[in-house]
């Protein structure tokens, strides 16, 4: 993975039910005698099971306070609560395994398919204020999740999915909120980053060393490698690693920055002018001898945008093209490697109305964009790994009123 912080505030972005047809879009219907394409095409999953907390029907009891009899949250489009799917990966056995958070509440929720048609809730605890946001697998098959419960850094482990133990992270005694927002497998554990910091304002970056998933080694800071910045992703190149993350506050970016480390505990700072005025948030190894491709928007979210690197060091961005570009919010959410082609997925909407978009690039420069269907529009891709009939998509439908869990398949139509 991937490291997105982007589910938990993609939320707030959203799409709105009821979507105007047709204004401002920029899909086409796609030949319905044309193959579909690896990236480009997708279908629902059939069946995405709903936490009963959140989507069960509300009592018809009206109650005196809430001025909507129905019992709703007060208005008529509302369940009682939401729920956000932040990651999704695919274990050595086929399994697929999708990790989140519910309302009301926000406590941590897993599910699992072994066809990728059919996904089964489990719980990952019941604390309050908890949200996983994202995952990887081991080589020996284990699953790590990680993310934060109130104010602490939080991980997760579990062998299928269903059953799965929290652990606590340590930190250096800064005294301030803590969490981790991506982490990567690695030949000897895994490597987690996020920030330090308050929730909405400027973050400190953090990165966090582990043989099993259980325990957890802060990586010693760095004053000015680490300063004004929060990781949001972190890929494998060979036998190195390079994260990217978004500088300045939460509410407030400024740009973008880089790291590349050979151990995963002394890093470089690579402040690239490429990232300037752009928000980096998912990256990943790319095919043959790219090096590593990343992807995210620029600040206002006018434009999808692309980079790619060579060693993680020396950075290009990709030129403006009509694929990226939008009268409206347009981004990339994450990206996945597959036979040589770099998926991305994200969104776009002219004014809430989000539709769910990919696009794929050979070259991580140059991007084809997806046609689109029926069953991406007022929804929105949030990550992407390979698994299922190809790729996997996990994401959600219905916002702002309502955040319903909808996971996508490809290729598909």
């Amino acid at each position: 993975m991937k490291g997105r912080s982007g589910p938990l505030r993609s939320m707030l972005v959203g799409v709105l039910v009821g979507a105007i047809a047709g204004c401002g879009s920029i899909s086409s219907t796609p030949s319905p005698t044309a193959p579909p394409v690896l990236g480009l095409d997708w279908a629902r999953a059939a069946s995405v099971e709903r936490p009963e907390v959140a989507f069960t029907a509300p009592s018809p009891i009206a109650d005196p306070s809430n001025p909507d009899p129905s019992g709703r949250s007060g208005h008529p489009l509302h369940f009682p609560g939401q729920a956000i799917i932040s990651d999704v990966a695919s274990l050595p056995s086929g399994t697929l395994v999708a990790i989140g958070y519910v309302a009301p509440g926000w406590h941590p929720i897993a599910w699992t398919s072994v066809d990728g048609q059919s996904w089964q809730l489990h719980p990952m605890g019941n604390a309050d204020d908890t949200f996983p946001l994202a995952m990887a697998v081991g080589a020996d098959g284990t699953i790590v999740a990680v993310g934060r419960s109130g104010s602490a850094p939080l991980s997760w482990t579990s062998r299928d999915g269903a059953t799965w133990q929290d652990h606590p992270v340590a930190v250096l005694g800064t005294g301030s909120a803590e969490r981790l927002t991506t982490v990567v497998a690695s030949a000897d554990g895994f490597l987690a980053g996020g920030s330090v910091g308050p929730e909405l304002t400027d973050r400190h970056a953090r990165f966090w060393r582990s043989r099993d998933g259980n325990t957890w080694r802060p990586v010693v800071d760095s004053p000015s490698g680490f300063a004004n910045a929060e990781v949001t992703s972190i890929a494998r190149l060979h036998d190195e690693f390079v994260a990217v993350g978004v500088v300045g506050g939460v509410q407030h970016p400024t740009g973008s920055v880089a790291w590349a480390s050979a151990d995963g505990t002394a890093w470089d700072r690579i402040d690239s002018p490429a990232f300037v005025g752009g928000r980096a948030v998912a990256v990943v190894a790319g095919p043959g001898s790219m090096g590593v491709a990343a992807v995210g928007s620029d600040l206002d979210d006018r434009e999808a945008l692309a980079w790619i690197s060579a060693d993680g060091r020396t950075w290009t961005r990709a030129p403006g093209e009509p694929s990226r570009q939008f009268n409206g919010k347009i981004r990339m959410t994450d990206v996945v490697e597959i036979g040589g082609t770099l998926v991305a997925v994200g969104n776009y909407a002219p004014l809430q109305r989000s539709t769910a978009i990919s696009w794929t690039s050979t070259d991580g420069l140059h991007w084809t964009k997806g046609p689109g269907s029926a069953g991406q529009e007022q929804a929105e891709f949030y990550a992407v790994a390979a698994g299922g009939p190809g790729l996997v998509a996990v994401g959600s439908v219905g916002g702002p009123d309502d955040y319903v869990p909808v996971i996508w398949l490809s290729p598909g139509r």
